[in-house]
């Protein structure tokens, strides 16, 4: 309950004041896109298409969800979600070790730079609530900052992402796959989305799928192993 009040306190200082104007400028539309710019590439991963049902998690990046969904074609916008509602268009705000969401909810989900304020105990929890929500057949994407092998860089740039966050944990692929390995998705990948232009720090994309659901009635027949006579 602590680590939950923490967090979400740090996000509402970072989102009122006069921080709010930085956090606009970083949470907008077009400095999302101007930092992961290969929108075409996330659309393809996720196999966004009209009809799916696609949900937004954390950072504030409803903005970029918006303009994600408009470039696949999407008839209706993303649902948002947050730990807060901040000053961006956030539809609910819920925590990620537990999503307000029926199970298989969704066939598509982004979490872009969202998992570093969070400990491995929440990040484990929220990935069993994704692989819950997450419908047969659909996929999520995860891009966050990445450590380096300095530990000096580490410590610089802890510091330089650390607002709006009451700590930062910055994961590697490794981790970062134990965690969906752990929940048990069927698919997990190292991607890349780059070329990221803004800001230079290093940065790492999984991509989760759920196997689709066998066809009704694709089962064998049960044989009767006794002597036919």
């Amino acid at each position: 309950m602590r680590r939950r009040r923490a967090a979400i306190s740090a996000r509402e200082r970072w989102t009122s004041g006069l921080s709010a104007y930085c956090a606009d400028a970083l949470n907008s539309q077009g400095f999302m896109a101007l930092a992961t710019p290969r929108v075409g590439r996330i659309i393809d991963l996720l196999e966004l298409r009209p009809g799916r049902r696609y949900l937004d998690i954390g950072c504030g990046t409803g903005a970029f969800a918006d303009l994600i969904a408009s470039k696949a074609g999407m008839d209706e916008p993303p649902i948002t979600l947050d730990i807060n509602g901040g000053s961006g268009p956030v539809d609910i705000t819920g925590w990620p070790e537990k999503l307000p969401f029926r199970d298989e909810s969704f066939d598509c989900i982004t979490s872009f730079y969202f998992l570093r304020r969070f400990d491995d105990d929440v990040c484990r929890a929220f990935a069993e609530e994704i692989s819950r929500i997450l419908a047969p057949g659909g996929s999520a994407l995860f891009l966050e900052f990445a450590p380096v092998r300095s530990d000096l860089l580490n410590r610089l740039h802890t510091r330089l992402l650390g607002f709006g966050c009451a700590e930062v944990d910055l994961r590697g692929w490794g981790r970062l796959a134990a965690l969906y390995t752990e929940v048990g998705f069927d698919a997990i990948n190292l991607v890349n989305v780059g070329p990221f232009l803004v800001p230079p720090l290093p940065r790492v994309g999984v991509l989760v799928r759920k196997a689709e659901a066998p066809p009704a009635g694709n089962q064998e027949p049960i044989r009767d192993s006794g002597d036919p006579g």
